[in-house]
């Protein structure tokens, strides 16, 4: 583990609210500067983000680089549910996500009936029912923040930062590095940037924990022989870790990688019986440095077969 990585976890654990992004942000660029990279901010104003604007911090130029790596760096609010990620079982994954709205609807109608049941008043069930559920929807944007989040995204934050500070000034000018500010960011990106969406782009999250480097194609990226091949010989095991590349059935990764047709994401996930291949997030209490050292490794091998 680098020192930036170090520094990341130490001064900046959570990533949620506008101030805490904005120091992280400042220290970001300044931890690319002593790398030697020139960082720049990348805004755009949002709605329903926080602080109205979402900012991406990238190293390098998208649009002359022959391969962008990318890593969300916001961290999210805490869920009810302890959180759960299912790349390789789609179905799985969207059926637990349902879990929440179904549990959230069903504990407001049974609280507002038990409430207004008592003081009969049968004609308040239905407005405090909608006041709950609004309640619960406003939990989504202002909750407390996920302190365990070294899932969800700090280890993809760290490892684009160890790939960063290794790669040598030869190899700087195939690749920019971006650090998109949630889904927002990565949508902002592929605006900003046009080539991106003709790019293969990189995204790697959710490292902390996990035998087995999991590596998704997004549909098109799949019949791309030439990108598919430098990554499976780029990507190597080790005794203790497994590189796997998926490239049939169903997949979905709910990361920036969904936000560029020609996309790959890199994970970590363990087998859950049940349930295949998994994340969840909220176990990994450390960063795994063995899984940051095969993809700062697998990155930087595959950044070089890119040289022009």
């Amino acid at each position: 583990m680098n020192r930036y990585t170090e520094m990341l976890l130490r001064q900046h654990p959570v990533r949620l609210k506008a101030q805490e992004k904005e120091r992280f942000r400042t220290w970001l660029v300044g931890a690319l500067g002593g790398m030697g990279y020139a960082a720049a901010l990348q805004s755009k104003d949002a709605l329903l983000a926080f602080g109205g604007n979402v900012t991406n911090v990238v190293a390098g130029d998208p649009e002359q680089a022959r391969l962008i790596l990318t890593a969300r760096y916001d961290t999210p609010v805490r869920s009810i549910l302890p959180p759960l990620i299912a790349p390789t079982r789609p179905v799985t994954y969207v059926l637990y996500q349902a879990l929440t709205p179904v549990l959230a609807m069903l504990a407001s109608f049974f609280v507002s009936f038990a409430a207004t049941f008592a003081v009969s008043a049968p004609h308040l069930t239905l407005p405090m029912f909608l006041l709950l559920l609004a309640l619960g929807i406003a939990y989504l944007r202002f909750g407390p923040a996920e302190t365990a989040n070294l899932c969800d995204n700090t280890s993809g934050v760290a490892a684009l930062l160890e790939t960063a500070a290794a790669l040598t000034p030869r190899y700087r000018g195939e690749v920019a590095f971006v650090f998109v500010d949630g889904m927002g960011g990565a949508k902002n990106l592929r605006v900003r940037c046009p080539s991106t969406r003709e790019k293969t782009v990189i995204d790697v999250s959710c490292l902390a924990r996990g035998d087995e480097i999991l590596l998704l194609p997004s549909k098109y990226s799949r019949w791309n022989e030439e990108v598919l091949d430098a990554l499976l010989t780029s990507f190597e095991n080790t005794e203790k870790k497994t590189c796997f590349l998926k490239t049939n059935g169903l997949t979905y990764m709910p990361s920036a990688n969904r936000a560029f047709r020609y996309s790959f994401a890199v994970c970590a996930v363990e087998k859950v019986k049940g349930f295949g291949r998994v994340i969840l997030p909220r176990r990994a209490r450390t960063l795994d440095e063995e899984n940051l050292e095969v993809v700062r490794r697998g990155l930087c091998a595959l950044i070089a077969k890119y040289q022009a």
